[in-house]
């Protein structure tokens, strides 16, 4: 499958770095969706079925952890894989992203070459939302 027909979605309250992330991915041959809080992504998942999802931590309201948890209660994006893409280095933090399920989990600043390799392998190795359909 090639990477112009999958759908990555960024999730970040700092429009700086999802629109530098989305570029990114859109120049390696992704679909890109982006959402700017836990809310907007909630509802962006159901209705575009991502094959993959990046979410920060840290945002206002609703934070990337809880929205991941109530992302994960549909079994549409339950198995889709997950990058937790956050300025927080935790222990604690990981261990949490990694019980609340994501695959990966990657502090900023990061270099473009290592997540374009970290998405690459959560994609060969998932279906991801819409695929699992078929």
């Amino acid at each position: 499958m090639s990477p112009n027909e999958r759908t990555i979605m960024v999730v970040d309250d700092d429009d700086d770095l999802r629109t530098m992330v989305g570029e990114l991915l859109r120049r390696a041959g992704y679909v890109v969706v982006s959402a700017a809080s836990g809310q907007e992504a909630y509802s962006l998942a159901l209705e575009t079925l991502p094959d993959l999802i990046m979410m920060d931590i840290g945002m206002p309201g609703m934070d990337g952890l809880t929205t991941l948890w109530e992302m994960r209660q549909h079994d549409e994006l339950a198995k889709v894989p997950v990058i937790i893409l956050t300025a927080y280095e935790s222990y604690d933090l990981r261990g949490e992203a990694a019980n609340t399920g994501c695959q990966a989990y990657m502090t900023k600043p990061f270099e473009p070459i290592e997540l374009k390799q970290v998405v690459t392998r959560l994609l060969s190795q998932s279906a991801g939302g819409k695929r699992s359909e078929a």
